[in-house]
Order: structure tokens, then C-alpha cells, then sequence
């Protein structure tokens, strides 16, 4: 596997945002790309990103069709391929959120009422989450620009999940906080942050997983991963071991994540009075070892791939040298096999690795080694590499600093 295609050298950052949607047409002609002059701070809230596309196998030029004020460096503005002739993006429309639907052919702006999070274009709806509240509690993974004082409290009882009817241009709740925090409480919940993130619909369009979190008082985070049908219904939670990152459907019924597999040591964290009195003196130590990319760090949380049944307590945990680190995965279609990356550290020389993984070989293929800019790898600047599929499953998108500038790299599988 070769990479073969990269944006161009000149005075712009390239890059394209999260990992579960693809920046490719649905017959792999033109490549999303948004487009900045700095990469060295967070987005103000008034600085925009241009939005537009590269027919990338015949050209490298950057036909520019939008731009939007609502995006940041991890997830971008939400920007996808909604059909053939529309792209789909979050915007800032009268001091609101918004998502716009945008028609590539007359460029026409249809402006919906809430900004999406995760869509489903065969079914013509998307789920939301309140940004504005967002703002106030997750740094590089929110929107600036609206700046709504009275969200600012560490619990909201109705912020939740949203679903927006693209087509009637209609938002109504189907999950409250207030649902999530009574599901099975933990002791833990009390007295901090709550809110509700990482959203992402089943193939089928008939259920969805999203992480519902809070912060406890030793500085981390406390993750469960719920399943839940689309009117909000059947809620169910599929994963409660307290640290979930990242995760992606596999088929309707399965999920490949990345998180804990719980022992007696991670066990702790479901207990405020035990997480003050064993995990937080070991912290300083604990985020010393993480922040090297020490081995013995993710042997002691119990860190690994693993693959989750929906409405089952089934954890089948991958085991192998580099899925060791935390990655961003997606499963190939029609293959037992899964594409993910990993974070620069500084025990791998701030190099971070793209590859995919076979379950019947248990063997790894390393795609590509690419540098880092080194200050950036541990702040909100930092660019993952969020390896993106096509359509067809024929190429790879990366955005990548490999170059010492923000670049998108298309690889061929």
C-alpha cells in the first residue's frame, strides 16, 4: 500500500476531521478538504475555515465552494457528502448552531436548526447535541463563536441527544442527561460535570452509540458507552468499565472499540471514595507514564481493542503489540479486518502509525510512519491522523503534519 495523493505545498493547511466519514465522493472523484492559514491556535470563533473540494486524481487545485465559523481541529465542522449533488456542515447562523445543506450545483444553502453530529443520509436524519453547552466543558472538540453564559453549569438536566428531521427541518429531544445519570448511578456522578458525546448510527440506521461522561475529582474521566434505538428507546449500556475512547459499528450488532477491559484496579473508579483515597495520589505518576507512551501504563488500565455485542455483555478483546495504543478505528467491509492509527509519543519519536489489523491472522500490516509537529502532540492543536474509508472501501484519507504543515493523504488499499 502507497500513499497516492497528498494536498499541495503552499501557504494553506489542509485537513478534513473525524474518523467515521468520508471525505471521498461516492465514486471516489472529489475529496472534502477545508483550508486554514495557521495551525498554531485554537479557532477564535470568528476565524473561518474555507470548505470546498479537490478533484484529487486529476488535480491538486482547491475549488472552494463555503466556509463556516463553527469547527475545530479534531472533528472539522461535521463536513460530509450528503448525496451526489450536497454536502452537509455545521455553521453559525444568527448566534445559533446550525447545519447547512449545501447544493454543489446551483450553491444553494438549505440551514437546518441544529448542528449535526452523526447523519444518516439514507434516512434523511441526524442526531444533535446542545454545542452550546458543549463549549463551556470540551475544549478542542467544541465550537466558539456562541458563548451562552446560562449553559455554563456543571449539570443541565436537559441537555441530551437530539434528532433532526432533515427533510421538515424539525429537532426534538430523545435523551435527556437527566435519563443518562439515573441509569444505574454511580457515586462518582455526584456533584460534577455530566455530558454526552461521540455519537455514531448503526449501518442499518436504527440504533446508535454515543459516550455518556463526566469528570471525577481525580482529573479524569469517567466513560460509559450506551446503544440506544433512534427515538431513544431501549437504552442500553454496553460498556460501564469507566474509560471508552474510541469505537466505530462494525456490522449492526457489533462494535470495534477501543477502551478498558475491566480488572480489580480500574474497578476502583466506579467509587468516589476509593478514587480519593488509591488512584489519585498515583496520578501525577499514572499521567507521567501516558504522556511517555509507556506500555506499562495501558497494562495497568487494562487498555486494549476489543469488539462489543450489542445488547449482550460479550467483550472479545484484541490482543497485539500496536493496538496497544489508542486509535481510531473502522471496519472493512466483507474483510475481518480493521484500519486505526496511533498517537506520536515520545517513545515512539513522535511518530505517528497507520495500519490495518486481520483477526484471522493476527497479523498486522504497518501502512505508513508519519512525524508529528512534537509541541502540538499533547494539546488541542494536535492533528490525529483519523484514518477516514471511502465509500467503496478502495482508499484511505489521513490528515496528517507529516510535511510540518496540516495535509490530507489518500492512500490506496
Amino acid at each position: 500500500m502507497s500513499r497516492i495523493f497528498q494536498t499541495q505545498e503552499d501557504e494553506y493547511h489542509y485537513f478534513n476531521g473525524y474518523y467515521d466519514k468520508s471525505p471521498l465522493s461516492f465514486n471516489s472523484s472529489k475529496l472534502l478538504a477545508l483550508r486554514v492559514k495557521f495551525c498554531d491556535h485554537l479557532p477564535n470563533g470568528d476565524e473561518i475555515t474555507e470548505i470546498g473540494y479537490i478533484n484529487w486524481q486529476d488535480s491538486n487545485e482547491f475549488v472552494k465552494l463555503s466556509e463556516t465559523r463553527a469547527w475545530n481541529w479534531q472533528q472539522g465542522c461535521m463536513l460530509q457528502w450528503y448525496d451526489d449533488s450536497h454536502i452537509i456542515y455545521n455553521d453559525i447562523d444568527n448566534n445559533k448552531f446550525v447545519s447547512v445543506l449545501f447544493n454543489l450545483n446551483t450553491k444553494e444553502k438549505t440551514v437546518l436548526n441544529m448542528a449535526l453530529y452523526t447523519l444518516c443520509r439514507e434516512k434523511e436524519f441526524a442526531l444533535c447535541i446542545d454545542n452550546e453547552r458543549h463549549y463551556w466543558f470540551r475544549g478542542g472538540y467544541s465550537y466558539r463563536g456562541v458563548v451562552n453564559e446560562s449553559k455554563n453549569k456543571i449539570f443541565d438536566e436537559d441537555d441530551g441527544i437530539w434528532y433532526l428531521d432533515i427533510k421538515e427541518n424539525i429537532a426534538k429531544q430523545i435523551l435527556t442527561l437527566k435519563e443518562l445519570v439515573n441509569f444505574k448511578p454511580l457515586s462518582t456522578m455526584k456533584n460534577t460535570i455530566h455530558y454526552v458525546e461521540h455519537l455514531m448510527i448503526n449501518p442499518s440506521g436504527d440504533r446508535f452509540c454515543f459516550l455518556h461522561r463526566w469528570k471525577l475529582d481525580d482529573g479524569g474521566i469517567y466513560s460509559r458507552l450506551f446503544t440506544c434505538n433512534i427515538d431513544g428507546s431501549d437504552l442500553y449500556l454496553l460498556h460501564d468499565n469507566g474509560k471508552m475512547s474510541h469505537f466505530n459499528w462494525k456490522n449492526n450488532n457489533e462494535i470495534i472499540a477501543y477502551g478498558i477491559v475491566a480488572n480489580s484496579i480500574n474497578k476502583i473508579r466506579k467509587y468516589k471514595n476509593l478514587v480519593k483515597l488509591f488512584i489519585k495520589p498515583l496520578l501525577p505518576l499514572y499521567h507521567k507514564l501516558v504522556k511517555d507512551g509507556t506500555n506499562i501504563s495501558k497494562v495497568i488500565a487494562g487498555n486494549s481493542y476489543m469488539i462489543l455485542k450489542d445488547k449482550a455483555k460479550e467483550i472479545v478483546k484484541i490482543n497485539h503489540t500496536i493496538s496497544n495504543d489508542d486509535g481510531h478505528p473502522s471496519w472493512i467491509n466483507g474483510t475481518n479486518s480493521f484500519i486505526s492509527d496511533t498517537y506520536p509519543t515520545k517513545i515512539n519519536n513522535h511518530k505517528a502509525k497507520l495500519f490495518i489489523f486481520n483477526l484471522d491472522t493476527q497479523k498486522e500490516i504497518l501502512i505508513d510512519e508519519l512525524d508529528s509537529i512534537k509541541e502540538f502532540d499533547n494539546s488541542a492543536m494536535r492533528c490525529d491522523l483519523h484514518p477516514k474509508l471511502s465509500f467503496d472501501q478502495k482508499y484511505i484519507c489521513i490528515d496528517a503534519m507529516h510535511n510540518k504543515k496540516r495535509d490530507i493523504f489518500i492512500y490506496e488499499i
